[in-house]
Parts: structure tokens; sequence; C-alpha cells
């Protein structure tokens, strides 16, 4: 398999929840190994499938002291709490924009790992975030649909102004 690149965020495909992935088609631990080294590669905590154009109900995460490896397949939210906090986001898919974005604490997901197993798992903290974020990319959705349309402005506002920093900075360098 080639090296996967991220689709841009205007990609239509990105709206689309992607199918159910087939085990007795498809080689998932073939598959998430390829979706880690891109989202290593990309220095995220999760990257789901369909945004690397892949049309596959799949997301790995891990990548720091906080959040283990694991591969979810098939994933389905059975239930979230109720308590909620809120934290800076961001996406691969939208480089350099961070929102803060309202979020229950936990959450109980039933998924399958690489091997096509059933596990049911509870998720705490910054690994129950990352699971969120990356499970509304199993819905055809992105944390940007979570912000107000004025929080999207100010932080789009604020990314343009740090670009423009960058360019000045580096052409006085």
């Amino acid at each position: 398999m080639e090296e996967l690149k991220l689709l841009p965020f205007v990609d239509p495909k990105l709206k689309m929840p992607p199918d159910i992935f087939d085990f007795e088609k498809e080689n998932a631990e073939e598959i998430s190994e390829q979706l880690f080294i891109a989202m290593r590669r990309l220095g995220g905590v999760g990257l789901s499938a369909n945004q690397v154009g892949l049309n596959k109900r799949m997301f790995v995460i891990g990548g720091s002291s906080n959040i283990p490896e694991k591969v979810i397949v098939n994933p389905d939210l059975l239930s979230v709490s109720d308590k909620t906090t809120v934290m800076k986001e961001g996406c691969l898919s939208y480089p350099g924009l961070w929102l803060l974005i309202k979020r229950p604490m936990g959450c109980i997901l039933r998924y399958q790992n690489e091997k096509g197993e059933e596990i049911i798992e509870e998720f705490k903290g910054v690994s129950a975030r990352v699971i969120l974020h990356e499970y509304d990319h199993m819905l055809g959705q992105n944390f940007t649909m979570r912000a107000s349309s004025l929080k999207i402005q100010r932080a789009l506002k604020s990314l343009d102004k740090k670009v423009k920093n960058y360019h000045i900075n580096k052409r006085n360098s």
C-alpha cells in the first residue's frame, strides 16, 4: 500500500459515513498499520480511515502516554457520561485549527479489534475525547460541527494571524 495522504477538509467523502469493515474481504491488521504510520508521520493521536480516503469504518488512536494504541473497527457508541468538559481540540484534517470543544468525560464503545474480536470498553478523560472525536468521523462529522460559527471565526482569525507572523519572521531571518 502506498503512503496514505490526508484528504482536503473540503472533500465530500469526509461528510459521508464510511462503510462497515468486512474482515472476510480485507486485512484490518495491514490497514491499521498503515493508519498508525500515517498518524505518527502527521503528528496526531488519532486517525480515521476516511480521513485518508479509505471508505472503511475504522480508526486508530495512540501515540501519547495518556492514550494507549488501539485499533477500532466498526465502532458502536453505547453510552456517554453525563459529566462534560471543555478542552482545546484539533484535527489532522484542519491543520493549525484549534477549537474549544465540549465533550462527555467518558464513553462506552463496542468495537472490533484488528483481529475481528468484539470488545466493549469504557474510555475516560483524554482517551474518551479522542475516541469521540474519531467516532464523529465515522458519522461523517468533524469537530468544527461542535463549535459555534463565532468560535470558528475567532480561531480562523487567530490562525491567519499566526500564518502571517510566520511569513514575516521567515522573511526577516
